[in-house]
């Protein structure tokens, strides 16, 4: 049975590291459990957490995952993030287009200075006019882990990037992107160099395939565990 947790007690299942888990512990983190707009649930040891209908889920051996496939039609999913292992399980169970999504890693070098943060408007001018993403949704979300002391957000003017999330020894990173006109010219890895760098921590970026060369030129390798990224159809 699956069901709704509202308490930061209830996550104590919830495994210390993963990619799955940490996106669930920091959205908890950014959120608590009151918002009907982001909620959390637990079958056993397995946790999902959605916002606006977007799913992430951190299933454990042993989830009943018929169960949770019918979980997420009953509660109108309209996206699905989770392990491979699992996402291949439920793919035949519901009405998705999904996608293989690699997770790199470089070890951060925690001795160098993080370059001031930006807000979430200012890393909007880099990074919304490279990536198709409501400004609206975005915006206050963004703006919410910020505020919240979760996530940050950096910029030169020419390259952005946020950091997700940095928790239990790992941190995230994400929408790493770049001014078209000056796409080529180095300032997107310098930007990530310089945050890993100064980063304490394992950090970690999930992307396509055809991402991999950017970012083992960044100083990342390959991690064997990868993951589903799938919205409804």
């Amino acid at each position: 049975m699956t069901e709704r947790i509202f308490a930061q007690e209830q996550l104590s299942a919830l495994p210390e590291h993963g990619a799955a888990a940490q996106k669930i512990r920091a959205l908890f983190l950014a959120y608590g459990g009151g918002y009907d707009f982001c909620r959390f649930f637990r079958q056993g040891d397995s946790y999902l957490a959605a916002l606006d209908g977007s799913f992430i889920i951190c299933a454990q051996p042993g989830a009943d995952l018929r169960e949770l496939a019918q979980f997420l039609t009953v509660h109108g999913f309209t996206g699905l993030f989770c392990d491979e292992r699992t996402g291949e399980a439920l793919a035949p169970m519901l009405c998705v287009r999904s996608e293989t999504v690699n997770l790199m890693e470089r070890i951060g070098g925690g001795s160098g200075e993080l370059p001031p943060e930006k807000s979430p408007s200012e890393v909007w001018q880099v990074i919304g006019s490279r990536f198709e993403i409501p400004f609206e949704p975005w915006y206050l979300d963004m703006s919410h882990r910020v505020r919240h002391g979760i996530s940050r957000c950096f910029s030169d003017g020419r390259a952005a990037l946020v950091v997700q999330h940095e928790l239990n020894g790992e941190a995230l990173i994400s929408q790493v992107s770049v001014l078209k006109e000056y796409e080529g010219q180095g300032f997107a890895g310098a930007l990530v160099s310089r945050v890993c760098s100064a980063l304490p921590c394992r950090v970690q970026v999930l992307c396509e395939d055809r991402l991999r060369g950017f970012y083992e030129k960044c100083g990342f390798t390959l991690s064997p565990e990868k993951f589903i990224s799938a919205v409804r159809i």
